[in-house]
């Protein structure tokens, strides 16, 4: 019962926050957005996750504004996921919200932990064309745009909504003491149309991840990560590296910093901070911008997470490198 009225707490707030599109620093905290493959991969049974994130603060007064929910349940070896997102990006009217389940299967080959999934949902996107205006609306007489004005595009929908399908593969093997970790997954896998356009599809997203988990003492921990996205010819990587430190047995602090760019420019510094007391772990990451917008945004983003995860009903000789700090 604590745990229903938690996530239905967390739904509550997930909904009412709005958002962009999906893009997370802390995206380690988040599997079900990461790779379906993921789904289960943490120490426990059952987790609760809320994710939130403003970026552009600075530059707009609608700043973007990404929050998402999920709850991961271990059946071994099995696991199943469900996650919500609402996206929202209030200076141009849009609004996303996603929903979709996951299930994952775990087969330990030799040393070797090799894990698939699959994901598949539904996605609603709106905009608000009244308050938009076009090209065809310009009134040269007066210098502005008059909304009266026809716009000229018939083929233009104000909503949209189409299925969302994703898989991925995950491996897993320790090394001595460290723990090593990568996926892949590919999401958009049959292409729909996308947008406000009928024609346009969604491209294929290809989603890489990597991590190690290095124990330097009894307290301290290593953890470097790798996060490589790409779509269309777009891409995007995040690199970086966290320290975990062991207090008391059910306390410890994560402090970590990481860097994001693409293959043609530099985006931004991260910094991570986090606590794990008991069974809860909350965490927080600002984006330093170093990009040509930093002239008029030096901290162009704020991040937060939270989540809560059960003792483990299904104990194992094998473990997956955990995430939580």
């Amino acid at each position: 019962m604590k745990l229903s009225c938690l996530f239905f707490f967390l739904c509550l707030l997930a909904t009412a926050a709005f958002a962009q599109d999906v893009h997370l620093s802390q995206y380690y905290t988040s599997n079900l957005s990461l790779n379906p493959a993921l789904t289960g991969n943490y120490d426990g049974d059952v987790r609760v996750i809320l994710n939130y994130r403003t970026q552009w603060r600075q530059v707009t007064t609608s700043p973007f504004r990404t929050s998402m929910v999920s709850l991961e349940k271990k059946i071994k070896p099995f696991a199943l996921g469900i996650i919500f997102i609402n996206d929202q990006i209030s200076l141009f009217n849009i609004n996303t919200n996603k929903a979709l389940v996951a299930a994952s299967y775990e087969k330990a080959l030799g040393e070797n932990i090799i894990s698939l999934g699959v994901q598949a949902g539904f996605i609603i996107r709106s905009s608000n064309l009244s308050g938009q205006t076009f090209p065809e609306q310009w009134d040269y007489q007066s210098g502005n745009f008059d909304i009266s004005i026809p716009n000229q595009e018939a083929a233009l929908q104000g909503n949209t909504s189409f299925p969302g399908i994703n898989a991925g593969l995950g491996w897993t093997r320790t090394f001595n003491e460290t723990k090593v970790q990568a996926g892949y997954a590919l999401f958009n896998i049959t292409r729909p149309q996308d947008g406000f356009l009928s024609t346009q599809k969604l491209p294929f997203r290809h989603v890489f991840n990597a991590l190690a988990v290095k124990p330097l003492n009894n307290e301290i921990t290593i953890i470097p990560r790798l996060l490589y996205m790409r779509t269309a010819s777009a891409s995007d990587f995040i690199v970086g590296t966290h320290l975990r430190k062991k207090l008391k047995t059910d306390t410890g602090i994560m402090l970590g910093a990481g860097y994001r760019g693409s293959t043609q420019n530099s985006d931004a510094v991260i910094a991570y901070a986090g606590i794990r007391y008991r069974r809860f772990d909350f965490g927080f990451s600002s984006d330093i911008t170093i990009s040509r917008l930093s002239k008029d945004s030096q901290k162009s983003a704020y991040e937060f997470s939270i989540s809560y995860t059960t003792p483990s009903l299904f104990p194992s000789k094998f473990t997956i490198p955990c995430d939580r700090y």
